[in-house]
C-alpha cells in the first residue's frame, strides 16, 4: 500500500474517529490485559505489553471475548485511555460490541483485506462505522511516533 488507500468493511458500531494506527497481530482481552486507568496492555506474554491503546485506533485480528469486556472498554473510555476506533478480521465479541456502543466507540471488522499485515502502526487510520468504510494514510518511518 502507498499513500492512501481506502478499505471497505462491515460497519458494527457507528461512529467516526481517526487516529494512529496500533496494530496486532494477536487478538487482545479488554479483560485483563489492559490496564483502564493508562490504557497500557499489562499482559506479560503479549507483543503490545508496555504500549499504550489510549487515542489510537486499534487494529486486531480478533477480540478474546469475556463476558465483562463491555465493561473494561467502557471504563477505558471513562478514564480517557481508550481506543478512538476499533478495526478487526473477524466479527467482535458481543460483549466488546455492548461496550464500544455504550462508549461511542466505532468498530469496523471483515475487511476485504487482512488489515494486519495492509496496515502499519503509526499510519493514520479514519474509521467509519456506520458506512463500514476505512481511509488508510501511509505514514513513513520518520513520522511516526
Amino acid at each position: 500500500m502507498n499513500g492512501r488507500c481506502r478499505i471497505a468493511a462491515r460497519g458494527i458500531v457507528p461512529g467516526k474517529a481517526s487516529g494512529p494506527a496500533l496494530v496486532s497481530s494477536e487478538g487482545i482481552s479488554f479483560l485483563g490485559d489492559l490496564d483502564i486507568r493508562t490504557g497500557r496492555v499489562v499482559n506479560r506474554t503479549h507483543e503490545m505489553r508496555g504500549r499504550s491503546v489510549a487515542g489510537t485506533v486499534l487494529v486486531l485480528p480478533h477480540s478474546v471475548g469475556s463476558a465483562g469486556a463491555w465493561r473494561f472498554l467502557y471504563q477505558l473510555q471513562v478514564h480517557g485511555t481508550h481506543p478512538v476506533a476499533i478495526v478487526q478480521n473477524s466479527l467482535p465479541d458481543s460483549s466488546l460490541v455492548q461496550g464500544a456502543i455504550l462508549g461511542g466507540i466505532p468498530i469496523v471488522c471483515e475487511p476485504e483485506l487482512d488489515v494486519t499485515t495492509a496496515i502499519r502502526s503509526g499510519d493514520v487510520v479514519e474509521v467509519d462505522g456506520a458506512a463500514g468504510t476505512l481511509s488508510v494514510r501511509r505514514v513513513d518511518s520518520g513520522e511516526r511516533t
